[in-house]
């Protein structure tokens, strides 16, 4: 509402003071703000100079090295860009070497505890096989001995029937008898008990 009023009175105002005023007063004003208006030709190609001195300056200290700062910076980062790429791919055939490893490993440790289970199961047979022997062995010695001893046994029976019947007979007969006649009757006896035992 106040920019109508003052837009209606400036209207109201202005054509009282062009008629109020001189003509060649306001000729002369509207010539010089023309004049001031249009530029002049000497100034102006002074200014232009100016002006294209002062963008060979930025372009030369200051466009030129940002602009040369901002490609390095841009390979750099491309650089590091591509360094990146590689690292992961060195990265990547590492784990999945790492990952073959550990599968080997894996494989050999298999290995190793079946092995082992074979060589234990093995050792285990060896020993009770040794054992057996080692029994066997000791059995047969047993045996062996058993005989032995069976022998000696039948040995003293024989010789105490010898004596006995040696005795025996001196008392029955009344006479000593020789070693051959006692030998052949206490055979006799032996051989007699034997096939009763055989019965």
């Amino acid at each position: 509402m106040k920019k109508k009023i003052a837009s209606l009175s400036l209207f109201i105002v202005l054509p009282l003071a062009l008629t109020s005023c001189d003509m060649q007063a306001a000729s002369n004003a509207i010539e010089e703000g023309v004049g001031n208006v249009v530029p002049n030709l000497y100034i102006t190609l002074a200014q232009l100079g100016a002006f294209l001195v002062m963008v060979l300056v930025f372009f030369k200290f200051f466009y030129k090295p940002i602009k040369q700062k901002l490609k390095d910076r841009q390979d750099y980062v491309e650089k590091n860009i591509e360094e990146s790429k590689l690292n992961n791919q060195e990265a990547q055939k590492d784990r999945e070497i790492a990952a073959q490893n550990i599968k080997d490993s894996r494989l050999q440790a298999k290995q190793i505890v079946d092995d082992a289970n074979k060589e234990a199961k093995l050792s285990a047979e060896q020993i009770i096989a040794d054992a057996n022997d080692v029994a066997n062995n000791i059995r047969e010695q047993g045996e062996r001995d058993a005989q032995e001893r069976k022998k000696e046994i039948e040995r003293e029976a024989h010789d105490t029937i010898v004596k006995s019947a040696i005795m025996a007979s001196k008392e029955i007969l009344g006479r000593e008898i020789d070693e051959e006649d006692n030998e052949k009757v206490v055979n006799d006896f032996i051989d007699k008990m034997n096939l009763e035992d055989k019965d």
